[in-house]
């Protein structure tokens, strides 16, 4: 049953979980397929469409008609996927350029880094908060979401959620080693 785009509206202007649902049921199958034209790994574009719809409802958005709601959520899985495919291009380069070193790099030198980047992962994912290192802790173990979610009782979203959040603040704590990391295939 297709809901009224103003009753739809209403109800998401008026910070009503109803009008959240109903949008996320009527949109999110038709996000993730517009996101795979961009990006073709799934969950990548699962990933970014379920941030944009978690943004929504945390910010408590308000739109001034449904064309321009409709238009929000083309263009912000647009943008999240060209980023990632940005990032994605950033990994390739850093990990190419590793890979070159790694031909000239004494092998202590390399041990080394790797003990600074584990040492410094660990630092952090001691700082997370509780069910996000948890979530964490299981992903670094090799468990897929689902796993995860199994074990913890808690939602696939919910871990995917967990998991951005902890990736987001290693990121930031750790700065260029992350990028490390991710070209250890530590993360």
């Amino acid at each position: 049953m297709r809901v009224s785009e103003t009753y739809l509206l209403d109800l998401l202007n008026e910070g009503k979980q109803q009008g959240f649902r109903l949008l996320y049921k009527e949109y999110y199958r038709t996000m993730v397929s517009f996101g795979l034209h961009y990006l073709q790994r799934r969950e990548a574009v699962e990933d970014i469409v379920q941030d944009l719809f978690s943004d929504i409802w945390r910010r408590g958005s308000r739109f001034d008609s449904f064309p321009r709601l409709r238009t929000f959520l083309y263009t912000a899985v647009k943008n999240g996927c060209l980023n990632e495919l940005k990032r994605e291009r950033v990994r390739s380069e850093y990990l190419m350029s590793v890979r070159e070193e790694d031909l000239v790099e004494a092998p202590d030198d390399r041990l080394q880094v790797e003990e600074e980047v584990y040492r410094m992962i660990f630092a952090v994912v001691e700082r997370l908060p509780r069910r996000c290192r948890e979530v964490f802790e299981y992903h670094l173990q090799g468990k897929k979401n689902e796993e995860i979610a199994a074990l913890l009782s808690v939602s696939v979203a919910t871990v995917k959620t967990q998991k951005n959040r902890a990736m987001n603040l290693l990121r930031e704590q750790m700065g260029e080693l992350f990028f490390v990391a991710v070209a250890l295939q530590v993360l």
